[in-house]
């Protein structure tokens, strides 16, 4: 009986030893991971505030072992999805937002011994080639889990900072189709209306237009303000002559006003009457990338119809502001080709 005792009382000093010993190992973890996506924070915040969006990338569902359940609420504080694996079940919780800049979360998992919970943050950060996007998840083990990791040999920063790693790759894959959805219509023929505008005048090579009319279009803005001038509808650029053998164009960048303005002599901002006429109208809802791909619908269309242009040059009217509108695949662009 004496022996059983002995054994009994050396197991006893065993669990407390070990107790001893691991209560007092450190278990804290903080791991983290960043990405740098070319992408407002704008549309990344939209994949990242609604876990809806989150079965578009979230690197544990690419295993069939996982499976995830959405709540009745995803978004928003208390907006939470379930999920189970082969070792446990386990609960994503919102629990804090800053619109386009971070989302707090909460992690609960139970592996059926013993419970944990994390704090699951995601951060996005304004840099020069667009948004850093930084994950991370923090937490102290349990008695159990620092027992679990010594005999099994489970170290978490080696499980999760992969999963992060390729969830940020399919987070930027995700955004980045998500910017490059456009449509393009071709409307027909419709009788526009004329009006005055004020306006600028440069020579450019084709592929600097977006950058000079956008210079272009702030001077015309700035000079409104100075003087009191009213928009009277929405930016638009005049093709005036286009030379593709060098690769280059003589451009307008203007801006509607309800009146005749007449500006200052020497003003390199001058004024102008637009005749009413007939055109075809293609409407571009996307990135101004997909510009060419619609001048193109619009040429097919009018060589098709049997139609003639009139020696009225082709105009571009922009009908949203990239400064207001995050998300260039809904960017609204209407082309008109003037015809006889």
């Amino acid at each position: 009986m004496k022996i059983f005792k002995y054994i009994f009382i050396l197991l006893l000093i065993i669990i407390i030893g070990g107790s001893i010993f691991f209560s007092l190992k450190d278990g804290s973890y903080d791991i983290t991971e960043k990405r740098t996506i070319d992408a407002p924070a704008e549309v990344i915040y939209e994949q990242i505030e609604d876990f809806k969006q989150w079965d578009n990338w979230n690197p544990w569902l690419e295993d069939e072992n996982i499976t995830s359940t959405m709540g009745t609420q995803t978004r928003g504080v208390d907006g939470y999805y379930t999920f189970t694996d082969d070792n446990g079940n386990g609960k994503m919780t919102i629990k804090g937002l800053d619109p386009n800049t971070s989302v707090l979360m909460d992690m609960y998992y139970n592996n059926g011994m013993t419970d944990s919970t994390s704090e699951v943050t995601m951060n996005l950060n304004e840099v020069e080639n667009g948004t850093e996007v930084v994950w991370n998840i923090k937490g102290e083990q349990g008695l159990l889990d620092k027992v679990m990791s010594a005999v099994f040999g489970f170290n978490m920063e080696e499980e999760i900072s992969p999963k992060y790693e390729q969830g940020l790759k399919n987070l930027e894959q995700v955004v980045k189709e998500k910017m490059n959805v456009y449509s393009i219509n071709v409307d027909g023929i419709i009788e526009t209306g004329g009006g005055y505008f004020l306006y600028m005048s440069s020579s450019s090579k084709l592929n600097n237009v977006a950058q000079l009319k956008s210079q272009m279009l702030q001077n015309i803005m700035s000079y409104m303000q100075r003087n009191n001038i009213d928009l009277y509808g929405m930016p638009k650029i005049i093709y005036e002559t286009i030379d593709p053998s060098n690769n280059s164009t003589i451009f307008s960048a203007a801006v509607p006003v309800q009146n005749r303005e007449i500006t200052a002599t020497g003003s390199n901002i001058l004024s102008s009457y637009q005749e009413p006429t007939k055109a075809v109208k293609v409407t571009l809802k996307g990135a101004y990338k997909h510009l060419n791909e619609a001048w193109k619908k619009g040429e097919e269309f009018i060589a098709q119809n049997g139609l003639l242009r009139s020696d009225l040059p082709v105009y571009e009217i922009y009908k949203t502001d990239p400064e207001l509108t995050a998300n260039p695949a809904n960017y609204l662009t209407e082309i008109y080709f003037p015809i006889q």
